[in-house]
């Protein structure tokens, strides 16, 4: 048996090759980004005026499957177990009550900023959509001071506004 190969059909195969190619491209193009899950974040550095700092927060599930938490709609997939920020050598260990409703955070978001005066700014957000919200927590010199936690609410008439929930400490 003679084996002969006309250019009728290279041309099919080489359009066939394309064509596999081609769909394997923008099948593997078409496949979304995945959110990562951050559980637990440490961030170390030094503050503009020279001080250290240290800052871990971390997440866990929450033991009680359902419960009032800001960045959850309906059961939250984690609640901030914990946040502790050192200052200079200083260790400010946050209370239960600063963390303990908060669901859902983007740990990947964490940042801290200070200015001259010596308080410190440390922020995350978290959740997505109507859940959202931005929790901020301004430390003095050896203390938490307050909390902020600031998301969007539907108002009587339908209007979204602002809402800003200050605690202090």
């Amino acid at each position: 048996m003679k084996l002969t190969v006309t250019t009728d059909n290279l041309k099919r195969l080489l359009a066939f090759w394309i064509a596999t190619t081609c769909a394997t491209l923008v099948t593997h193009a078409a496949e979304p980004w995945q959110v990562v899950t951050v559980t637990k974040v440490s961030l170390e550095g030094t503050l503009k005026e020279g001080t250290e700092f240290e800052v871990r927060i971390e997440s866990k599930k929450p033991k009680e499957l359902s419960g009032s938490y800001f960045g959850a709609t309906d059961q939250a997939g984690s609640v901030i177990s914990e946040i502790t920020v050192k200052l200079g050598g200083e260790t400010i260990s946050f209370p239960k009550q600063a963390f303990s409703d908060l669901a859902n955070a983007l740990l990947q978001t964490v940042s801290l900023t200070s200015n001259p005066s010596g308080e410190v700014r440390l922020r995350f957000t978290s959740g997505t959509g109507p859940a959202s919200y931005e929790a901020e927590y301004f430390i003095e010199p050896k203390r938490l001071a307050k909390r902020v936690i600031s998301y969007f609410a539907a108002t009587v008439d339908g209007e979204k506004s602002r809402v800003l929930k200050t605690t202090t400490f």
